[in-house]
């Protein structure tokens, strides 16, 4: 894909330890500087940058180089919000609330920045901050009378007003919201806060129709500092400490741009050359700002896969269940592309998260396996993503996610539908252009559904009707002209757009698999940590092994590609790779089928040599290389089938042999079951000798016939 990304000079990319800054585009890639050599620079392609970023070794931090970004950094603050503690991290997410519910009433020329405006406002907001508190502690479950809810007290004006500085001031990092009393630190600056007080009055100056410059403000201000010093001299206080002209430029530079303009020329103007528009948020560029929503979908389905129907007869197919499955859908504001769908049982935190990692992907191979003619190659990083007050989207999980991988969650209020207006709509030309002409839809209402007999009807299976939605989306509607795109598809609108301004540049796979990974949590040994039977390990976690009191590591693992995942130790994350170098690019669905196999084909064996595992992978791959099993395999991931919960038994105890063992330094495992460490031979000829295989006939095999059962968990 050769579409640029949009970077910034303020971005940071990390190599193999090496870092780079101020990348600059071209027609054909982008030119980095070397951090402290700028006079060494390196050169990537658009399509090496991008597969550049999938890389366990490459980190890209977005405005790392920002004035304000580095100071957040200096106060000790930790840069991901996902390493907070659970309770300083709700209680930031809650200041996030805050302060972007009254940042949408001011930008839509509701609310202003004042302490009245904002203490007029201030029951409305608390009132949405609430709606979403509730939705995230009801959850799923029936509402009952009686039950407890904890909603925290709202900030003051003044209060709200602070955190909206600071919030702005940060960039809008989230991170600036976190509680100062988090950590301690040195937070002196320059001027004392009496000082930058009198100062901000001072610039207020420059917030009036009256339209001042800058030099003459800076002018005033001086004058009012020694005015205000005399008084003060007379009065026996200590002397303010004077700005000078340059700082008090600073500071005005600082000021919104958009609130700047509102003060200087009015509101009416200010919408007008920022155009902000009743019918809602003007975006310019792919991924700019994604909508994500959950709908009930208008089908009746089989809630069964497409392979168990199977010989069933006629009598078997009709007693199978029927219901109405859950649709998650992101949609690209700009361009009005679907960036990612997938189905599930009920609305669910999980669900929504792995959308988000969808909308970040390339999806091209499922629309291939899918049947389209057409790719599904939109996809990027993230950066306003909104939602509605679902229970899935307000979970700390989610919004967590989100900010991880770089982007901002927004919960527009109720009284701002436009905010929302594409997710919306896409759903209603579902259910009228796609859903009519299949089995067992439900309309809209019981009066247009008249007596077709909808459970009756139904005959699609959960992975048919996920084909048949990304046969839709991929073939006719990305290449349908479209109204609010004034008649050009949006598959060409996110071309045309892609080449002038570029997309957001894509999440690095490190982020990506600490943003979305699946979340888990292992004892760490000699050889490091075990996930569904491999056995992980890095230079970071050797050194905790040895150096460490805890026992335990939180882990995030990415379901297509097991090769390597995530550990984090302390406050920082590392990839740690498997020992066993057959896993690279291995999906878990590939691993599953393989470990199946071979625990019934060497049930005996105390470990497996990598080779045998080699094989059986081969083979697996073979397999789903036929037209059937892609398709189902694909889909896989994006149905119900693809939740496994409630698995056990199947990688406890598994245990395989690295071809080279010694590559790693390990130490001997306690474990019976871990890997063949050679052994000298007794004999003294200096030859290795392998450890007998356990005999059948020990008790250690009396679970022969136990059934096999699948889990996560593997301790």
């Amino acid at each position: 894909m050769s579409i640029p990304m949009q970077l910034s000079p303020f971005d940071r990319l990390t190599v193999d330890a090496l870092m780079y800054q101020n990348p600059v585009a071209c027609e054909q890639g982008y030119t980095l500087d070397r951090v402290g050599r700028l006079q060494e620079t390196i050169f990537f392609s658009f399509k090496e940058f991008r597969e550049l970023l999938k890389r366990a070794d490459v980190l890209l931090e977005p405005n790392y180089f920002l004035t304000e970004r580095q100071k957040l950094r200096e106060t000790g603050i930790t840069n991901t919000i996902s390493n907070l503690p659970e309770e300083t991290r709700a209680e930031t997410m809650w200041r996030y609330a805050y302060v972007t519910t009254f940042l949408a009433l001011w930008r839509a020329g509701k609310a202003q920045k004042t302490e009245y405006s904002a203490k007029n406002w201030l029951p409305e907001i608390e009132s949405h901050v609430n709606s979403m508190a509730r939705s995230e502690q009801d959850g799923w479950l029936p509402k009952r009378a009686g039950k407890k809810r904890v909603n925290r007290v709202a900030p003051c004006s003044r209060t709200l007003l602070e955190w909206g500085r600071r919030f702005e001031k940060s960039e809008c990092s989230v991170l600036a919201l976190v509680p100062r009393t988090f950590r301690s630190g040195n937070w002196k600056d320059r001027f004392t806060l009496e000082e930058l007080r009198f100062l901000g009055q001072c610039i207020g100056d420059y917030l009036t129709r009256s339209r001042l410059s800058k030099r003459r403000v800076a002018e005033n201000t001086k004058s009012k500092f020694e005015a205000e010093n005399a008084r003060r001299a007379e009065l026996g206080m200590r002397p303010l400490k004077v700005p000078s002209k340059r700082k008090v430029e600073r500071e005005i530079a600082k000021l919104d741009p958009y609130t700047t303009y509102a003060q200087r020329h009015g509101v009416d103007a200010a919408n007008r050359k920022f155009m902000l528009y009743e019918t809602g948020l003007d975006v310019s560029y792919p991924m700019e700002r994604i909508e994500i929503d959950e709908w009930k979908v208008d089908l009746i389905t089989i809630l069964a896969e497409r392979g168990a129907l199977d010989n069933l007869s006629p009598e078997q197919l009709a007693a199978l269940p029927r219901g109405r499955r859950w649709l998650y859908l992101a949609i690209d504001a700009a361009t009005r592309c679907v960036l990612g769908m997938r189905l599930c049982v009920e609305p669910n935190a999980e669900d929504a998260i792995a959308l988000l990692a969808d909308v970040t992907q390339d999806k091209s191979s499922l629309a291939a396996a899918a049947g389209c003619h057409s790719d599904w190659g939109q996809y990027g990083g993230l950066k306003t993503v909104a939602t509605d007050l679902g229970a899935a989207f307000v979970d700390n999980r989610f919004r967590a996610a989100v900010f991880d991988a770089g982007g901002s969650p927004e919960t527009p209020t109720g009284g701002l539908p436009q905010l929302r207006a594409q997710v919306e709509r896409i759903f209603g030309t579902f259910g009228t252009d796609l859903m009519p002409g299949l089995a067992g839809r439900t309309f809209s209402n019981p009066k247009e559904r008249g007596d077709y007999p909808s459970e009756e009807m139904a005959a699609i299976t959960d992975d048919q009707l996920m084909q048949m939605l990304i046969l839709y989306v991929a073939d006719v509607y990305h290449n349908r002209p479209h109204a609010g795109l004034e008649g050009e598809t949006p598959n060409n609108c996110w071309k045309r757009l892609g080449k002038e301004k570029g997309v957001v540049p894509d999440v690095p796979e490190r982020i990506r698999r600490r943003a979305f990974g699946k979340p888990q949590n292992r004892k760490v040994s000699g050889r490091g940590v075990r996930v569904f039977g491999v056995d992980y390990t890095c230079a970071a976690l050797r050194h905790f092994h040895l150096h460490s009191h805890e026992t335990h590591v939180d882990l995030r693992v990415d379901l297509n590609d097991i090769g390597w995942i995530m550990v984090r130790i302390g406050e920082e994350w590392f990839p740690a790779t498997a020992l066993q170098m057959c896993f690279d690019g291995v999906s878990y669905d590939e691993w599953e089928a393989a470990a199946r196999q071979l625990r019934l084909k060497y049930r005996e064996e105390a470990a497996l040599h990598e080779s045998t595992v080699v094989e059986a992978l081969e083979k697996i791959s073979r397999v789903n290389a036929t037209a059937e099993a892609t398709i189902g395999v694909a889909l896989r991931s994006v149905t119900p089938a693809g939740l496994r919960r409630g698995e056990e038994d199947l990688f406890v105890g598994l245990s395989i042999a690295p071809d080279d063992p010694e590559e790693f330094d390990l130490p001997p495992d306690e474990d019976l079951l871990g890997y063949v460490i050679p052994l000298v031979d007794k004999g003294g000829d200096g030859a290795a000798a392998i450890p007998e295989a356990i005999d059948a006939q020990e008790p250690a095999a009396e679970d022969d016939h136990e059934s096999l059962t699948w889990k996560f968990d593997d301790e």
